[in-house]
């Protein structure tokens, strides 16, 4: 069973348990494991309290059946906790397995698995690779657009921040947005670009990911967006 590479929780400090999900896709199902472990070097007791599969970055969830009984979970051991999903009715987007468990009858901790794709039906989403090359600029920043390479299951518009006068400032933490028919497409989480050898860039680029584009989509356009306050034109992007 494939596992998840950085199992992620909401809670920025130190965790006392770990939760790796395990899982693999059949064509009508999702079957694996959560993996539990303690990692402060102490035993604890933990219950599964929940579990779902939740469409990314956001959308609905579908609560998966667990064992909600309380286990004891030791340090440098793997308790493993197996689950079983019908998964054939799921429309097609990205889905993580997200579970939250509750140790010591107190506090609960909320865990995340790997990103997966449920496909899109084949020919419903624009492939191909379109050479943009188109500078904006943004305050001191000047950034160029490189390419849009667009997937069954993703677009990607991959582009450079130009360093301003200063080469010791920081490179801005600037997004790329991505519009079909005026509609913003969703951004997905980096863990996905991770998931792809494909999907990585040379040094000193930059990829933003979001949701494919759809074949109907008549116009595609691209922004960047510098903070909360500052954005670039829109660029029009044409297709051969």
């Amino acid at each position: 069973m494939k596992e998840a590479t950085t199992p992620t929780t909401r809670d920025s400090e130190r965790r006392p348990v770990d939760v790796r999900t395990r899982f693999e896709r059949f064509p009508a199902s999702i079957k694996g494991a959560f993996v539990l472990q303690g990692s402060d070097g102490n035993p604890h007791a933990v219950q599964l309290a929940s579990a779902w599969i939740a469409r990314i970055p956001s959308g609905p969830r579908r609560a998966m059946p667990v064992e909600a009984e309380p286990v004891d979970v030791a340090p440098s051991r793997d308790l493993f906790i197996p689950f079983e999903m019908a998964s054939s009715d799921l429309a097609p987007s990205w889905y993580a397995i997200e579970s939250s468990v509750r140790v010591d009858g107190g506090r609960s901790y909320e865990f995340g698995s790997r990103p997966f794709v449920v496909p899109w039906p084949k020919g419903e989403n624009r492939r191909g690779t379109t050479r943009v090359d188109r500078k904006v600029k943004m305050g001191r920043w000047v950034f160029f657009i490189d390419r849009l390479e667009l997937a069954p299951d993703s677009a990607s518009v991959v582009w450079r921040a130009e360093r301003p006068e200063n080469p010791s400032e920081d490179d801005p933490a600037a997004v790329a947005a991505l519009a079909a028919d005026g509609a913003r497409l969703e951004v997905l989480p980096s863990s996905v670009g991770a998931l792809r050898p494909e999907l990585r860039v040379a040094p000193g680029e930059r990829r933003t990911i979001s949701y494919p584009v759809p074949r109907a989509a008549r116009s595609v356009s691209v922004q960047l967006k510098l903070g909360a306050r500052q954005q670039s034109d829109l660029i029009k992007v044409s297709f051969q």
